[in-house]
């Protein structure tokens, strides 16, 4: 996912495998559906880490923060074009990945709203739904953004600005004396 998906070719794809074409082909039909099964085996592998960070993290913060690093490092392994190349060359597939993020990542958030709220960190009033949906909204623009201030600056740098103003909207003064005095300890991320 380094390279985007348009450039690679099969050829270049049963090469790196070190296995023939024909070989390749006994497991995909071709090029979309092994796009596809690329991507649905990258999701179910993005699933499985953040379900370990949710059950290993009980602090609805540290959750987050924990999510974050780990959204900028798999960030730094795909490559811009991906989701062009998507969009424009297999859009089923990302019809997919778009579904599978807006399900997942909704029940995710609606989890780690529902744990701060009741750890008393966050706001006891945040409309749930509404706030997980504007919370998802505002990772897509760091993922992909057609504002230009926002293709500017780097993804770690979006994304932690992003961190930064979600838990200024949710927090209640525990939560953000809580953020305020740990951020520097629980991510690797640079927060102000």
């Amino acid at each position: 996912m380094r390279y985007g998906i348009r450039s690679i070719t099969m050829d270049d794809v049963a090469r790196e495998l070190s296995i023939s074409k024909k070989t390749l082909y006994q497991y995909v039909a071709d090029k979309d559906d092994l796009v596809k099964k690329t991507i649905s085996i990258h999701l179910e592998e993005i699933d499985q880490m953040v379900q370990t960070v949710m059950s290993k993290e009980e602090n609805a913060i540290q959750q987050i923060l924990k999510i974050a690093d780990m959204m900028i490092l798999l960030h730094n392994e795909v490559s811009q074009g991906l989701l062009f190349d998507l969009k424009k060359f297999h859009p089923e597939t990302f019809d997919l990945l778009t579904e599978h993020r807006e399900r997942t990542m909704f029940a995710q958030i609606t989890n780690n709203l529902g744990t701060g709220i009741k750890q008393k960190l966050y706001r006891k009033d945040l409309p749930i739904e509404l706030t997980a949906t504007m919370y998802m909204n505002l990772v897509y623009s760091c993922i992909d953004s057609e504002v230009k201030l926002l293709k500017n600056k780097s993804f770690p740098e979006k994304y932690a600005a992003l961190i930064n103003y979600h838990f200024h909207a949710i927090c209640n003064e525990e939560g953000i004396q809580y953020f305020n005095k740990n951020k520097k300890t629980l991510t690797n991320i640079t927060l102000q």
